[in-house]
């Protein structure tokens, strides 16, 4: 075999959602019109001071007298850092310094280097995910040789504390956390966060360990209403924030984003120390640094700058309506741009619901609930409401049809 067991695991365990949008590729070549809500691609664009500030940069490099274009620190720059520092303060509740952010490519190399450092490879250490979730920590934790351990969230999708209580052994190393959440969009509360964080600092007393918790939160500026973002951050030192500009920005193909550390995580400075090294070496086996170029406009622009979010928010509201006025039961999202509603009975399963959802010109397209968490999410779909304005009108259209089918 040319690739090795565990890559190939990897890979079957990630095709279900690009399958989707291969379909899609496949049903245009065959001459329909497919509805495509299954991938979370941004469709909004930058606002547009991220393009003259773009521009600005491009043309002083340009004419710079210095090679702008050298090697760089692999956490990143420094006046990068001292403006995600900065900026960060007043939205997480901490105090940062330019040494507790790593600059990475994108969310994912930030989960990615993250649990590299963290998880000991050969001893089979634990990394708790909450369920439903992103369909390729599992393939993150088990490349890094760690081991996934699966806890359900509440019916609500809320975190069921009880549950993670009883996952968390002397083996867990690290808690992997999602708000706003894909695939619900459920965002936690200030409420439930303290009580996670009790519970940690308990579970870490009584088994002698540090548990730290990678809050996973690329969608963090996508908040509808009057809900409020909150981070762990506040209530639990051993918290690192991983977060990505490719959906605040609409930037998911520049790979920019950063990790910041609790500013008191580990035991004592050289702790400290010893970790943020070994994350910017880490890193440098991995991708060596996050993209130049797009630094340097983050520098300037800093992290106050984002999309309309009210054009996500009209488009999930107007499918969330549809769904819930046919029969659809349906946790209402709080931010991101995903709905996961659960099929209603009268289909006799996901099967046969996709039967009727791929049928006709205009096939629709969503990833299957299964794909985030196995098949306890069976008779669930998740719909990513990121698409064009249009398709999401026609997608209410077409479940009004596949509703209405005999």
């Amino acid at each position: 075999m040319l690739a090795n067991q565990r890559s190939t695991s990897g890979v079957k365990g990630g095709s279900g959602i690009r399958a989707m949008f291969e379909l899609g590729t496949q049903y245009r070549k065959e001459g329909k019109q497919p509805i495509d809500l299954s991938i979370g691609n941004p469709d909004i664009r930058p606002p547009e001071i991220y393009y003259s500030t773009l521009s600005d940069i491009i043309a002083s490099r340009h004419s710079s007298s210095d090679n702008m274009h050298k090697y760089m620190p692999n956490a990143g720059y420094l006046d990068t850092r001292e403006v995600v520092a900065r900026d960060l303060e007043p939205r997480l509740g901490s105090s940062f310094s330019a040494a507790d952010i790593v600059m990475t490519a994108g969310a994912a190399n930030a989960l990615d280097v993250s649990l590299m450092t963290i998880i000991e490879p050969g001893v089979q250490d634990e990394v708790i995910v909450v369920a439903p979730c992103f369909v390729e920590y599992q393939n993150y934790i088990e490349n890094n040789r760690g081991r996934q351990v699966l806890v359900h969230a509440s019916i609500d999708f809320d975190l069921d504390l009880d549950a993670l209580e009883s996952a968390i052994t002397s083996r867990t190393r690290a808690l992997i956390i999602n708000s706003p959440n894909n695939p619900t969009g459920r965002i936690y509360s200030e409420e439930t966060l303290r009580a996670l964080g009790d519970l940690l600092d308990r579970k870490n007393q009584e088994y002698g360990i540090e548990i730290i918790v990678l809050e996973d939160a690329p969608y963090d500026r996508l908040v509808f209403g009057s809900v409020r973002y909150e981070s762990l951050m506040m209530w639990y030192r051993g918290t690192i924030y991983l977060t990505s500009f490719s959906k605040s920005l609409g930037l998911a193909g520049e790979r920019i984003g950063y990790l910041a550390m609790h500013p008191q995580i580990g035991q004592d400075d050289e702790t400290r120390q010893i970790f943020r090294a070994a994350l910017g070496t880490n890193l440098r086996t991995r991708v060596v640094n996050a993209p130049g170029l797009q630094q340097k406009v983050i520098a300037k622009i800093g992290l106050n700058q984002s999309i309309p979010v009210g054009e996500y928010e009209s488009r999930v509201n107007r499918l969330a309506d549809t769904l819930e006025s046919l029969g659809f039961p349906l946790v209402r999202p709080q931010g991101a741009f995903y709905l996961f509603p659960q099929l209603p009975d009268r289909f006799a399963s996901e099967e046969a619901f996709r039967a009727l959802a791929h049928s006709g010109e205009d096939p629709l397209l969503y990833t299957p609930g299964r794909f985030f968490g196995g098949m306890e999410y069976d008779r669930y779909i998740r719909l990513a409401a990121c698409a064009s304005s249009a398709d999401v009108e026609r997608g209410c259209e077409k479940l009004k049809r596949i509703a209405n089918a005999p």
